[in-house]
């Protein structure tokens, strides 16, 4: 998924979601957003049995259940949830049994000064410390679903979660796109030979705070350009015909990528 080098950070995020997935230690999560990612079921259905936890949040729990008997899924023991979460106002007492049923666990987080997505990473790192099961990749299933200001929350917890699981990478998948935080330092992201073809989009975005970045293998690349809103940012990008995009911050900045090519 991603290791550190020589004080940069390498990012493999499409090879890891959709080829090396099988040797990876990591979890998944199913937000409460339509499930519409374009790909052989089949390879969701990998995606899903292979990671060390699954968990749904609130009504992505029967987001999930719905599209399990949508697709004719046939072990439901095996496609349930490990953990359940969320303050489950979105979720029927049906959809509930039925996981019950199959030893899905049940965390109400009731809290309301966090988005159900914050807590549920929180639940996830608790699970995970009594467990003993270690990952270090989380896959998000969380359409955008036209909310802006879901968009945004789930933004911003990504932000959150680097005050308690820091070393875990967060990667949120929509219908057609991939989003993923990038910290200060120095940044390495392979681009498929697909994506550069087909001059994908991809954007850097400094929410929360300026930043100066400077980057490699992008169209239109940054030098020791400063960042925010009011100014620029690095919207409508695409790469140049190199593997990797190179990105170096003093700042956080958001990295998102169309991936429509290669699904």
């Amino acid at each position: 998924m991603s290791k550190t080098e020589r004080n940069c950070t390498t990012w493999t995020p499409c090879e890891d979601i959709f080829e090396n997935f099988r040797n990876k230690d990591y979890a998944i999560m199913v937000l409460n957003c339509q499930i519409n990612l374009n790909v052989d079921h089949k390879h969701l259905v990998n995606l899903w049995t292979h990671a060390k936890l699954r968990v749904t949040v609130d009504g992505g729990t029967s987001r999930w259940l719905n599209w399990v008997q949508a697709h004719e899924c046939e072990d439901s023991y095996i496609l349930s949830p490990n953990l359940i979460t969320g303050d489950l106002d979105s979720l029927s007492e049906e959809v509930l049994d039925y996981f019950i049923e199959r030893n899905s666990k049940i965390i109400k987080t009731p809290d309301q000064n966090e988005t159900d997505f914050t807590k549920a990473l929180r639940e996830m790192q608790t699970h995970c410390r009594k467990e003993g099961i270690e990952i270090d990749t989380v896959f998000v299933l969380g359409d955008t679903s036209g909310r802006f200001d879901q968009i945004i929350a789930n933004i911003n917890t990504m932000y959150k979660a680097l005050s308690f699981m820091s070393t875990i990478k967060i990667f949120q998948i929509a219908t057609n796109s991939l989003t993923f935080l990038l910290s200060p330092g120095n940044h390495k992201i392979s681009i498929p030979k697909t994506l550069r073809d087909k001059e994908a989009w991809c954007a850097l975005i400094p929410l929360g705070a300026p930043c100066v970045a400077s980057t490699t293998g992008l169209k239109w690349n940054l030098d020791k350009t400063r960042l925010e809103f009011g100014g620029m940012v690095s919207t409508s990008n695409t790469y140049s015909d190199e593997a990797f995009a190179t990105i170096s911050t003093d700042g956080f900045l958001t990295w998102s990528m169309g991936i429509e090519a290669i699904l």
